[in-house]
């Protein structure tokens, strides 16, 4: 027997089909991870004093209000289904990645996780604010402190490891929804073109060769001293703090450039991440800043005034990460001797992909090509100042736009015919040489033992590590604090004499 059915119920089904769809479009991944951004402002809130917390709170409901009422267009990528096994191969590469880099100490952790460790310890045991002593002086935890706060209150339940695998659930699912959206942006192979975006790099290799010979360091980003743009891999194993909102604001910025979402996910967004990474926010100002120039008159419309009322509400974070923010190390680098030269090979080496991206220019997306100019013009002035004890600024503000370089470069690569002419096979030889740097990352997670979690405080971590240096990224003076900030605890925190990290495979006994 034959069932045949009715155009009305044919609509009816795909009424309710459609009406089941937003629970599992894109769009999900978008608001879940701008949300989790947002709470963690939320968290770090409710440890300011009320003057300093309502204003945040009130800012991320808006904020929050702003991205759950958002509509995409029917047709744009937001609107379609998530194609689940894309996206579970990005989640699982996400993963892996994390770990390899460090996270749950399953691989070796470079160095920068032994002060990390130590923030997300102290904050797991006590939660925020956080004051210490030293020397007779108190000082309270200054920091862009958004990766740890979800995990910390996480692991005030389940222990310091669930802290830690709160941690990695949280990264996995901001680096694999970005590493998906990227991939159904693209338009390409997802396999080869994910391949070539997550190796990005400068080719290195070739001035350590040039200097060194074949005795080269594991670490090849520092041949110049001064000046560092940090391959994709070494900020997902070293920096994730400042790579995953980095990456999530050229992510959106792309978005923007082709339509996909309106100023206000963008405003909100850079609001939200500035409690994670204020260089790769300062990074991706001038980018949002282009595009919101392109508007015109559409600049002003009623969500865009309530996205910037949103980002208003976000002043007392800006503050707080402010505050004794003197003592920071900067200064103009053009005065040093030799700059010129230094700046000159510092872009051939660093992001020769610009000049590619010129010679096949016309097979970049229109929609992407303002936005990929700009993103050029960002990498080529950074070097100019520095900030932050390693120039932090050139290494962590350059995110933003290496992502977008990256992001063209690769669907320019993977686009290209393998025809044996001269681009192709420029591209082909880019890619190989640049592959050495996060080889050379990737290669240490496997040949270096891996060693336990401590749950030494920060500034016994500190006198360890680098005791000659003081924290002043880390940690501000405690009468420099405005009064809305709290009410300070009489507990504080000092250098502990014990063991850390007894099984540390690089760290002298002593310091141990």
């Amino acid at each position: 027997m034959t069932t045949t059915t009715s155009p009305e119920k044919d609509a009816a089904a795909a009424a309710r089909k459609d009406a089941r769809a937003p629970l599992l479009r894109n769009l999900l991944l978008l608001r879940l991870s701008i949300l989790a951004f947002l709470l963690s402002n939320a968290a770090l809130a409710l440890g300011f004093g009320v003057i300093g917390a309502a204003p945040v709170l009130a800012g991320c409901a808006l904020a929050a209000f702003l991205l759950f009422s958002f509509r995409p267009k029917p047709d744009s990528i937001l609107a379609a289904p998530i194609d689940a096994k894309i996206f579970v191969a990005c989640l699982a590469l996400a993963v892996v990645l994390l770990l390899l880099g460090g996270e749950t100490h399953l691989f070796y952790a470079n160095l920068d996780w032994l002060m990390r460790d130590a923030v997300l310890s102290d904050l797991t045991r006590q939660g925020f604010p956080l004051f210490y002593r030293y020397e007779n002086q108190d000082y309270l935890l200054r920091a862009p402190l958004g990766m740890y706060l979800l995990p910390a209150a996480i692991g005030r339940y389940t222990g310091l490891f669930g802290a830690h695998v709160a941690m990695l659930a949280q990264n996995a699912l901001l680096l694999g929804s970005c590493l998906y959206f990227v991939a159904r942006l693209a338009g390409a192979r997802v396999a080869p073109f994910l391949a070539i975006f997550v190796l990005f790099s400068g080719v290195d290799i070739l001035p350590q060769l040039l200097r060194d010979g074949l005795e080269l360091p594991d670490h090849l980003e520092w041949w110049s001293s001064a000046i560092q743009y940090s391959s994709h891999v070494t900020q997902l194993f070293w920096v994730p703090n400042h790579a995953l909102p980095g990456w999530w604001a050229a992510l959106l910025l792309l978005l923007f450039a082709r339509g996909e979402i309106d100023l206000a996910i963008l405003a909100i967004l850079f609001a939200a991440t500035l409690l994670w990474s204020p260089l790769a926010a300062v990074g991706a100002a001038p980018l949002i800043g282009f595009c919101a120039l392109r508007l015109g008159r559409g600049l002003f419309s009623p969500r865009n005034i309530a996205a910037a009322a949103a980002g208003l509400c976000f002043l007392p974070i800006a503050l707080y990460l402010t505050i004794d923010a003197e003592s920071v190390k900067h200064g103009w680098l053009i005065a040093i001797p030799g700059f010129v030269i230094l700046y000159v090979a510092f872009i051939l080496v660093e992001i020769p992909h610009a000049a590619f991206l010129f010679a096949a220019r016309e097979t970049l997306a229109r929609s992407d090509r303002a936005l990929t100019v700009a993103a050029i013009v960002v990498l080529l002035a950074l070097p100019f100042y520095s900030f932050g004890p390693n120039n932090d600024l050139a290494m962590r503000a350059s995110i933003p736009a290496l992502f977008v370089l990256a992001f063209a470069f690769a669907r320019v690569a993977v686009s290209t015919p393998r025809d044996g002419g001269l681009l192709a096979s420029l591209i082909s030889a880019i890619v190989i040489v640049s592959a050495a740097t996060p080889a050379m990352e990737i290669k240490r997670a496997f040949v270096v033992p891996a060693f336990a979690i401590a749950d030494c405080d920060l500034l016994t971590s500190w006198r360890k590590t680098d005791p000659h240096d003081f924290p002043t990224n880390y940690l501000a003076r405690l009468e420099t604090a405005p009064s809305w900030l709290g009410a300070a605890s009489d507990a504080r925190l000092e250098i502990e004499q014990r063991s850390c990290w007894p099984d540390h495979p690089h760290l002298p006994e002593s310091r141990k």
